[in-house]
């Protein structure tokens, strides 16, 4: 007879675990409707569990200029920029652009300090036309201590040299804005963007 010792995901294991308090009702809800929370348990982060942060997926359906759903159902809003709200020439030209960069094709998701908002989507870096799998810094590279941040980057990832990060292109073509989150510590690329208009 062999003892087995089951482990619990209780609420203090998520928040050690990163996980945002509003995800944790959702997490505790699943369980109570028999969902295996195995590789929540496994994992040192929630951020590791490719099912709600994949590293790339195919883009399924374009949602606005700056907002997609991936072939397996997460839905990705482009960090740093913003395009225009519903309606008009710029919201229809952005939501164009982007249909045009990535719809029906494989993109790379690079993390930041920030990886997902209250709408439930993932915030990311959009990568296209890599070399091979990029090799990305850590989402948690900018953070140094509080708001404060280590210095940005400005060159493509390894695996990505000749690749487009989609994010900026929007910018070049004046059919985003870069945006900085107020009070919040300095984003990856977020220079770069801002210098790139």
């Amino acid at each position: 007879m062999t003892n087995k010792i089951k482990k619990k995901l209780t609420v203090k294991e998520l928040v050690k675990k990163g996980v945002p308090y509003p995800l944790i009702l959702g997490f505790i809800a699943a369980g109570i409707l028999g969902w295996g929370a195995k590789a929540l348990i496994d994992a040192k982060s929630y951020h590791e569990l490719g099912q709600l942060f994949p590293s790339s997926g195919v883009v399924l359906q374009i949602e606005d200029g700056d907002t997609f759903t991936l072939n397996d159902g997460v839905r990705v809003r482009m960090i740093g920029i913003d395009t225009p709200d519903m309606g008009g020439k710029k919201y229809t030209e952005a939501k164009d652009e982007l249909s045009k960069e990535v719809l029906n094709k494989k993109v790379y998701l690079e993390y930041d300090r920030y990886q997902d908002d209250k709408y439930g989507r993932v915030l990311a870096w959009v990568w296209i036309d890599c070399e091979t799998t990029p090799q990305f810094l850590p989402a948690d590279y900018m953070h140094k201590s509080g708001n404060e941040s280590n210095p940005g980057l400005t060159q493509n990832p390894k695996g990505c040299k000749k690749g487009k990060l989609v994010n900026e292109e929007l910018i070049k073509q004046k059919l985003a804005i870069p945006v900085v989150y107020k009070d919040r510590g300095e984003l990856k690329y977020q220079k770069r963007i801002n210098f790139g208009i």
